[in-house]
């Protein structure tokens, strides 16, 4: 994995940015710093679910997903996350499947499908601002939109009379480090959302975007944040969305998430965002050295190597005159970066990249 030696003269800092001018001093002009994307894995392969013919089939794959759930055991991944972000320290970090589950005991599905459940047993976004605050991290959450909110009965007992409803409530999330300032901060979801069959019922997956202007070191810089559908025609429309909604913002503008597209991928979002027209490029493109392969790893997470991962889908995108990254490092991949008990940080792998920005 490739990583960016820190700036001697930056190292006691951590928490703040420098840049080296021609003569090895500081440029005022110039301001340097990390940002991140990462995909926390909701914890199983929800696309499981749509295995379902009828709604006699939902409450044994829905037990089966939330066991998955609790095997894959955030709260120790949570760990591994954490550590990457220590070892970065990055300004901005765009996170996505941010997963919120809550379960309702005895189940209302039949009476009341809506979203209900409020016990709240996995809160991903909480549990780590915990651990990254344990650690004396300075980081908030500055940018938060909700997308798709499911609820389904679950036979977690095995008995499918005794049945508990389990909702997940999908998230995207902008955390910003402690001397980082940011504004303006618009949060949506895309006009397109990919229908699916859930048991003969016709279901939308929602998905949303965060974005928000931040001071860096008296640099300014749009950072936008998003996870597209992985199924087409939705990756192409919801990336045309993007793009246009991109095109508004001011410059220098960064983009980063999971946009499931990439160079050769399957869906076309990539070759949407990534042109003259939008003036996005693409940073692993112009900086990173090997494949920069993301995905993904298998739903158990317990893949011996990263074999698996075999397309690049995490991407960060930048645009603006003065904005020029400086090094691109694909993070999570390692077998040291696994878990005590074996598992990889996420079914993803992440990426970090070092900006420069004049100012």
């Amino acid at each position: 994995m490739l990583r960016l030696a820190p700036l001697l003269a930056c190292a006691p800092l951590l928490l703040t940015s420098c840049s080296d001018d021609d003569e090895g001093g500081v440029d005022p002009d110039v301001a340097e710093f990390k940002v991140m994307t990462r995909n926390l894995y909701l914890g199983a392969d929800i696309d499981r679910l749509f295995a379902a013919q009828s709604p006699a089939d939902v409450p044994g794959l829905a037990a089966a997903l939330y066991a998955t759930v609790q095997k894959t055991n955030f709260p120790e991944r949570v760990k591994s996350l954490a550590d990457e972000i220590q070892s970065d320290q990055p300004a901005l970090i765009g996170l996505q499947e941010v997963s919120l589950f809550r379960t309702q005991s005895p189940s209302d599905f039949r009476s009341n499908p809506v979203p209900n459940a409020q016990t709240v047993t996995y809160d991903y976004l909480d549990l780590l601002l915990k651990e990254l605050q344990g650690r004396g991290l300075n980081y908030r959450a500055v940018a938060t939109v909700q997308n798709a909110d499911v609820e389904l009965p679950a036979a977690l007992t095995g008995n499918p009379s005794d049945l508990t409803d389990v909702r997940l409530t999908d998230r995207d999330v902008i955390l910003a480090r402690g001397d980082v300032q940011v504004s303006n901060v618009v949060t949506g979801n895309y006009a397109f959302a990919q229908e699916v069959s859930l048991g003969g019922v016709s279901v939308r997956i929602t998905r949303g975007f965060t974005k928000l202007d931040a001071e860096v070191d008296d640099a300014d810089v749009t950072f936008v944040n998003t996870h597209l559908e992985t199924l087409s025609p939705g990756n192409q429309n919801q990336a045309t969305e993007l793009a246009a909604l991109v095109a508004s913002y001011d410059r220098p503008l960064i983009l980063v998430g999971d946009l499931n597209t990439g160079p050769g991928a399957a869906t076309t979002g990539y070759d949407i965002l990534v042109n003259a027209t939008t003036g996005l490029t693409d940073a692993w493109a112009t900086v990173g050295t090997g494949s920069g392969f993301t995905c993904c790893f298998s739903e158990a997470l317990t893949d011996a190597n990263t074999s698996a991962l075999d397309e690049r889908i995490d991407l960060v995108l930048y645009a603006g005159k003065g904005t020029s990254p400086q090094s691109a490092a694909v993070i999570g991949a390692n077998a040291t970066d696994r878990t005590p008990s074996g598992l990889w940080p996420t079914d993803h792998a992440g990426l970090v990249v070092d900006f420069r920005v004049e100012h």
